[in-house]
């Protein structure tokens, strides 16, 4: 015995599939990252790797992983048996600022570009101590003053 549906019955499920499977997408591209890795003392957490709030990090028992938000907030966390948690966000993320963090920690291959930088003079990073000046300077082309900068603002930052 052959089962008959109705055409129009075809036709609204077979939407409905698609819209479901379109809402999924769309919900798992609205989930960003909340903070990027700066620093890991185990080599299988690299820096520029994202996490989420709440998300296992295989980061190696005794081993610690500095985690840093778009806000500039250095969190610490420490590998145990069933590795460690990324903690939950305090504020909203912004997810331009951690792409340029990203970015920062772990640059891309870099290509063979003609010209120098034709504005200015890059700030000595010393003066750039806060995330804010770090992310803007490098937006003005100084990558390797604000990588600089960043290094030395997560190196400041006291491990508990």
């Amino acid at each position: 015995m052959r089962s008959v549906v109705p055409n129009g019955a075809l036709r609204a499920t077979s939407r409905a599939a698609l819209g479901l499977i379109l809402a999924g997408g769309v919900a798992g591209a609205a989930l960003a990252a909340d903070f990027v890795v700066v620093a890991s003392t185990d080599p299988a957490v690299k820096p520029g790797v994202e996490f989420s709030g709440g998300e296992r990090i295989a980061l190696g028992a005794g081993q610690t992983a500095r985690l840093m938000s778009a806000s500039g907030a250095i969190t610490t966390v420490r590998g145990g048996p069933q590795g460690a948690v990324a903690p939950r966000p305090g504020a909203a993320t912004d997810p331009s600022r951690l792409a340029q963090l990203k970015i920062l920690v772990d640059p891309p291959p870099t290509s063979r570009t003609f010209g120098a930088r034709r504005s200015g003079v890059c700030p000595d990073p010393a003066h750039l101590t806060t995330l804010d000046h770090i992310l803007a300077a490098q937006k003005a082309g100084c990558a390797n003053q604000a990588r600089t900068a960043l290094q030395a603002l997560v190196s400041a930052e006291p491990t508990p």
